[in-house]
């Protein structure tokens, strides 16, 4: 049986985060994720704000370009809009600086950064359960002092060590489409994508196009994103996949004893598109750090419940009473219509940057 200081299960932004900063400091990390190869396949719309629009969003997180001064070769198109497209196809336009990636290559590129620092990442490997410092793993097993769950949605992790995981999620369908696209972020909603809304995002060679959803039923995922491609006017898509995004916020407990949960696992994403990059890569290094601080002083691991929620909580909240609010709207296309006109990029600009909407 091997022997750790700390074992992180997940590489996704938030795992290897964590892992980069535990492992800088000295301490002994294993990652392990169950895929064969990291960022593979591609659940995400790609889209990461830049270092200025993250300060304007969450202005108390400090040193915000040491996490997202991404070099260019991972940027795959620099976009100056984001887009609202409404039922009748009114469009509201917000000044937005943000960056595409691949995500294949952005996660290697944070795994490979955990690994350069000391962290021992093991692939193909997948997590079964805990018990104190016993993680199980399909294997063998590993015993580690402290333990960080980063393994998305519905944590495995934070349901062994007894936490309330997720339960409120958002199927989402995407894929890739070539051609030539404006350096806009495109968002549509309406009926094409009950509850939840369908997005082009640029990537320089083509685009990041699908669709998330609240209202599932007999609804077909596939027939609605072929549906929006055929309205739209795009191409054949590719490289096609399928997954979750939890949409109702963080959840109530994410430090327990030795076991610490970040990123989608926490809940920490933005409710109101999902956005959970830059917001799992700034739980990570604090938990990261914490976890450091934890074995030089005996600093408590709740002090990372404490610090992500101080740092990024409240524009968490402001996220889901957003959320709360549009739901009421998207139930009927022509209340979905008024709402967006009542609104106003003025406010659409608040809800992105993650602000009350009725509050100056």
């Amino acid at each position: 049986m091997e022997e750790f200081d700390v074992a992180v299960i997940g590489a996704g932004p938030a795992g290897s985060s964590t892992a980069y900063y535990a492992a800088r400091s000295g301490l002994n990390v294993i990652i392990i994720d169950q895929r064969k190869a990291v960022g593979e396949p591609v659940q995400c719309g790609e889209f990461i704000p830049s270092t200025n629009e993250m300060k304007r969003i969450i202005p108390r997180v400090k040193d915000q370009s040491e996490l997202f001064n991404i070099d260019d070769g991972l940027i795959k198109m620099k976009t100056e809009k984001i887009r609202f497209v409404s039922p009748k196809n009114r469009k509201y336009d917000i000044d937005f600086e943000g960056f595409t990636v691949d995500r294949r290559y952005f996660d290697k590129h944070l795994a490979s950064k955990a690994t350069d620092a000391g962290a021992d990442l093991r692939t193909g490997t997948k997590f079964l359960s805990l018990d104190g410092n016993m993680v199980e793993t399909d294997k063998g097993s590993i015993k580690a002092k402290v333990i960080v769950g980063a393994d998305g949605f519905k944590s495995k992790v934070a349901e062994s060590a007894g936490m309330q995981v997720e339960h409120v999620l958002c199927p989402c369908m995407l894929g890739q489409v070539s051609g030539d696209f404006e350096p806009i972020v495109e968002m549509f909603f309406g009926t094409i994508a009950p509850g939840g809304y369908a997005w082009v995002i640029p990537k320089g060679d083509g685009a990041n196009v699908g669709l998330g959803i609240q209202k599932t039923g007999n609804v077909s995922l596939r027939n609605m994103l072929d549906k929006f491609l055929k309205v739209r006017g795009l191409g054949k898509i590719e490289q096609l996949s399928a997954g979750f995004v939890p949409i109702s916020g963080p959840i109530p407990q994410t430090v327990k004893d030795n076991v610490m949960i970040v990123g989608d696992a926490a809940g920490q994403v933005m409710a109101t598109n999902g956005g959970g990059i830059p917001i799992s890569m700034i739980c990570g290094r604090i938990a990261g750090n914490v976890i450091a601080q934890n074995f030089k002083d005996n600093t408590p691991l709740q002090k990372y419940e404490e610090e992500w929620r101080m740092n990024v909580g409240p524009e968490l909240d402001n996220a889901l009473d957003t959320k709360r609010m549009a739901d009421k709207a998207f139930k009927r296309n022509w209340t979905l219509e008024m709402s967006m006109r009542l609104l106003g990029p003025d406010r659409m600009n608040r809800a992105v940057n993650c602000k009350p909407i009725f509050k100056k």
